[in-house]
């Protein structure tokens, strides 16, 4: 069974991922290119606005419909931090006039992301916050001894738990889970040259993707950790990164192509109870998923012009 493209390899003496998942790995391999039935509620994410485009990209949503991600502004490539209110009305923050970026907002109204002068977000050079209201309070952490100022934030749960990626000597990402406290913990799967944290829910739960090879020769696998369990979760035959988890443990993610640095997405798909779901907006547009909301399952994600709350099955 570890050699098939749909795997999902367990390390630590028990069966199950400490009880937080009940897999059926036949049933995800037979079932690994069905389509997912879905209802999407669409917003528009490209506009033009005095005379050049300005874009959304959706990257988290909580149970109450809130959107945040960021908006790129083509006359000047700046970004901002987006909130879309389920009512449709949309605000947009830049810290200190920098490039700002929203990851996560939790159903406690924290918004998670990063600041600084021109990076995308999944670069770790940015200053890392939690935004409650006009509150902002810049992150640190401290991994082995050393303390971190600049590394990318993805995810956070209802206790505050904050998950994402710093950067080593060489700019390599490894990820880290960051409690309320400022605790921090390393969260590397083992062996993996490459490992980046990406969603946590409620029960602690971390999703994430890692390589066993730098670049240019990565591979992504997904992966699933709790309590010092590991599990390797990938779409079958595909590259796979894991970008949301809600708590009752539905998991999205998106497949991709190329190597690292060149990276091209090819699908979206959810994961549940040992099977696989292609996520797919209609008419066939590309389509990419970002996160889900910790109780409703929500999903956010774009497909061309197009952002969208969905609810699947």
């Amino acid at each position: 069974m570890a050699a098939m493209s749909h795997r999902l390899n367990l390390r630590g003496s028990s069966l199950a991922l400490i009880g937080v998942l009940v897999l059926a790995l036949n049933a995800g391999l037979a079932n690994a290119q069905t389509q997912a039935s879905c209802q999407f509620n669409t917003f528009n994410t490209r506009s033009y606005v005095d005379g050049n485009y300005r874009t959304l990209f959706p990257l988290g949503v909580n149970d109450y419909n809130t959107v945040v991600g960021d908006r790129v502004d083509d006359s000047d490539f700046s970004v901002r931090g987006f909130t879309r209110l389920s009512n449709g009305s949309i605000t947009y923050y830049q810290h200190n006039s920098t490039d700002t970026f929203f990851t996560d907002r939790t159903n406690d109204g924290v918004t998670i992301g990063m600041a600084g002068d021109r990076f995308a977000p999944g670069d770790m050079r940015g200053t890392p916050f939690t935004l409650k209201g006009s509150t902002f309070t810049p992150l640190t952490i401290t991994v082995n001894g050393k303390t971190y100022d600049k590394f990318a934030v993805s995810g956070r749960n209802r206790y505050g738990t904050i998950v994402g990626t710093y950067p080593d000597a060489s700019d390599n990402p490894h990820g880290f889970k960051r409690f309320s406290d400022g605790h921090t913990v390393a969260i590397e799967y083992p062996g993996a040259a490459e490992t980046k944290a990406t969603a946590i829910n409620d029960n602690g739960t971390i999703v994430g993707s890692y390589s066993n090879f730098l670049p240019d020769n990565v591979w992504w696998h997904g992966f699933i950790y709790n309590n010092g369990k590991w599990a390797t979760l990938d779409f079958p035959g595909k590259q796979t990164q894991l970008s949301g988890i809600s708590n009752s443990n539905l998991i999205v993610g998106n497949t991709v192509a190329g190597r690292d640095g060149s990276l091209t997405e090819t699908g979206a798909f959810m994961y549940q109870n040992g099977t696989f779901k292609r996520i797919q907006f209609p008419n066939n547009v590309p389509t990419s998923v970002r996160g889900t909301s910790a109780n409703k399952s929500l999903i956010a994600g774009s497909s061309g012009s197009t952002g969208f709350i969905a609810t699947c099955k």
